[in-house]
């Protein structure tokens, strides 16, 4: 009796399991999946000329095949380890360029599929557009060419996107980004038994942190770490691949506006426990275009003694990057307080600059009585400097000159304040292709964008000029209730020529142009559709019983 009671339990396992492998995934009413998987309207990016616009189609919804891929969670960053990349990305799926004058629209031809693209950037002349393609094997870079309208493959080696993706445009021709070394099959196998314990030594020192998650735990995950964020950075010239330096764990590679010269971060061991890759033990080096290295900027310890605390930094060098407006010049910032604010100093940080090629005396910019927070560079006689504290919720910005040092406070703001926030100085291309401070009225004046322009009526996006001298602003155009319409870019600055997007309640957000000076009725450049169509007149009512 008890032989027939197990056969048949056995049985009504297997026909469960059996029921359990047959059933796929359930769907809703069509009427409901229509709505959550309709496409949003698509991504637009205009180049500087407003000839050209690029639309860039998503999904509404990862799928689960993209979801279902293998995930390392290491160093604060979520790794797919077969093909060198982030676990989690939203991807493009489709490409399409209108041509704005003609109104023509032209599909992309020679795209992968499916497609799966991402970190897209215009080339200097904005002739061609460069995008990455993640496979379920690696990542490739592709290049559109904008007359054509067609996309071809151009890297060799797989993309190492680990670190950060995409390539950098040197000229029309040349691109520079970073490869795999190994191939993902040969990562380090998973031990059947650690070596030993896993240690963490206190040296007597202070080190509160944050508290972050999926940090590296074992040693295991640090050789998992080394080997998926090594990469070589490589110059693709004419779809000619060359290696730049040897291999490293390259955290950051940014070109010097004359493209002359390349500031390389690098992480180096011991990597921390404590904190995420981003504040691991690295190197700043300034290197020629060939990877050899010029000057030795900084060596940096790990983060994990930043002093805790609001506007409390780490006492080291920080914020390296390039003036966009000169050649081949570095600056950073100096804490002038061991790097603790309540510390009764007259000045809490300097910024320094060291121009090319690198063999003089650090100079000395400008100090600031409150946490440095970064220039806007425009020219050799203006920039724009922000200082922050995070314990006062203050935010001040200042003029600044840099050939005489002069440095006049325009205003000062609570954090708070979102209805005074005067917006955003509108920026354009310099010689170099950097986008720096745009003056109108001779130089005395700026042209401020508020994308949000918060107000007592709602949000109300504004553009407006604000007076260097006067130190007051003149709203030259604000959004009308009822709509929220935002400049996202200025076309031309003298005639007051802009680009909007335009939405509301009832209306899908589209593109117009639109004239400040001639009075003119707005172009519409986009016809996007509602997606959600099916929510029309659906609206919230209140029952009490």
């Amino acid at each position: 009796m008890k032989k027939i009671i197990l056969n048949l339990l056995l049985v009504a396992l297997s026909g469960s399991a059996f029921a359990q492998d047959a059933i796929s995934y359930q769907t809703p009413p069509k009427a409901i999946a229509d709505l959550l998987l309709a496409k949003p309207t698509p991504a637009v990016s205009i180049d500087s000329k407003a000839e050209w616009m690029l639309f860039s189609e998503r999904n509404s919804y990862p799928s689960v095949e993209e979801l279902a891929m293998p995930e390392y969670r290491i160093a604060g960053m979520r790794i797919n380890p077969n093909n060198y990349s982030a676990s989690r990305q939203t991807f493009i799926n489709n490409f399409s360029l209108k041509n704005i004058k003609t109104g023509k629209t032209l599909a992309v031809t020679g795209l992968p599929m499916p497609l799966y693209a991402g970190a897209v950037s215009w080339s200097p002349s904005e002739t061609k557009i460069a995008f990455t393609n993640t496979t379920p094997t690696k990542v490739d870079l592709y290049i559109i060419d904008v007359a054509t309208g067609k996309a071809t493959k151009v890297n060799k080696q797989p993309i190492n996107a680990i670190m950060g993706g995409g390539a950098t445009w040197v000229d029309d021709n040349t691109l520079l980004y970073r490869t795999i070394t190994k191939a993902a099959t040969l990562a380090p196998a998973r031990p059947l038994a650690p070596k030993g314990p896993t240690i963490q030594q206190n040296l007597g020192k202070a080190a509160p942190s944050a508290t972050l998650q999926d940090l590296i735990k074992t040693p295991y995950d640090e050789q998992l770490f080394e080997f998926f964020a090594t990469s070589q950075l490589v110059q693709n010239k004419a779809g000619i691949e060359t290696p730049i330096g040897k291999p490293a764990i390259y955290s950051g590679v940014t070109l010097s506006p004359d493209k002359n010269y390349m500031m390389v971060r690098t992480i180096k061991k011991p990597f921390s426990y404590l904190v995420s890759a981003g504040g691991f033990p690295s190197v700043l080096n300034i290197t020629d275009r060939t990877g050899k290295v010029v000057k030795m900027l900084a060596d940096l310890p790990s983060t994990e003694e930043r002093p805790s605390g609001y506007d409390n930094v780490q006492n080291v060098p920080r914020g390296f990057d390039w003036r966009d407006d000169e050649p081949a010049t570095v600056t950073w910032t100096v804490a002038l307080d061991s790097g603790l604010i309540k510390k009764t100093v007259e000045y809490h940080d300097a910024v320094m600059q060291l121009a090319a090629p690198f063999t003089g005396a650090p100079k000395e910019l400008l100090k600031t009585k409150m946490r440095f927070g970064g220039i806007s560079w425009g020219n050799a006689t203006l920039a724009l400097v922000r200082e922050n504290s995070r314990t006062k919720q203050t935010s001040k910005l200042s003029r600044f000159n840099p050939s005489t040092g002069a440095l006049e406070t325009l205003y000062e703001l609570s954090t708070n304040d979102a209805y005074n926030n005067p917006g955003f100085p509108v920026t354009e291309k310099n010689k170099y292709g950097r986008q720096v401070i745009l003056t109108t009225d001779g130089g005395t004046k700026l042209l401020l964008n508020n994308t949000t322009g918060a107000s007592a009526k709602g949000d109300l996006p504004f553009l407006a000029k604000f007076d260097l001298t006067t130190k007051k602003s003149e709203i030259l155009w604000r959004a009308q209730p009822g709509t929220f319409e935002m400049v996202t870019d200025v076309l031309d600055p003298q005639k007051l020529v802009l680009l909007t997007r335009r939405e509301s309640q009832k209306d899908a957000p589209n593109y117009f142009i639109k004239n400040l000076m001639l009075r003119i009725a707005d172009v519409q450049i986009t016809n996007f559709t509602n997606p959600y169509a099916q929510l029309a007149g659906v609206k919230k009512e209140r029952f009490t019983r």
